[in-house]
């Protein structure tokens, strides 16, 4: 599936939580988060990430692949595969599988992630621990990204 994403580096997140708390979105998830990110060495553009989310006390690992077909600094356009659960029983065969297809480790990080969405548009707020940073990013319908993008400006 298409993902239309922008994404900032930021000095603040707070300035962003509180966009879209006085613009109507719907807080979707807040949870801490470590992903391990593998990149195809034949094709560069090509990524699988292991997330591990830990949200109420409850962890879930997941896998899935992006494939980044148009990107510049802080626009890009993705293919992203739906998430495959990982578990003690299929972890194995996963790391075996990312070997044979040639992915290699490039990031290692862990962040807080804060979650809002309105109108078919999706806030992603990270707050990294490991790199230290702060990410803000905008996906979703296309029309409506490019709307939130112009709002957001000032804030950037």
């Amino acid at each position: 599936m298409e993902e239309y994403e922008y994404n900032f580096k930021v000095q603040s997140i707070e300035p962003f939580i509180n966009f879209c708390k006085q613009n109507g979105y719907k807080e979707k998830q807040i949870s801490t988060q470590n992903r391990v990110v593998y990149e195809n060495k034949n094709k560069k553009t090509m990524l699988a990430r292991i997330t591990t989310d830990i949200k109420n006390n409850k962890k879930t690992t997941v896998l899935d692949f992006k494939n980044v077909d148009n990107k510049n600094i802080n626009f890009k356009i993705s293919n992203e595969s739906l998430p495959i659960k990982v578990t003690s029983k299929n972890k194995k065969a996963i790391m075996s599988i990312l070997q044979t297809l040639e992915f290699e480790e490039v990031a290692n990080n862990f962040r807080t992630r804060y979650v809002y969405e309105k109108n078919n548009v999706e806030f992603e707020i990270d707050d990294y621990t490991k790199p230290q940073m702060k990410i803000v990013a905008i996906e979703g319908e296309r029309n409506e990204v490019e709307k939130v993008k112009l709002l957001i400006e000032k804030l950037l």
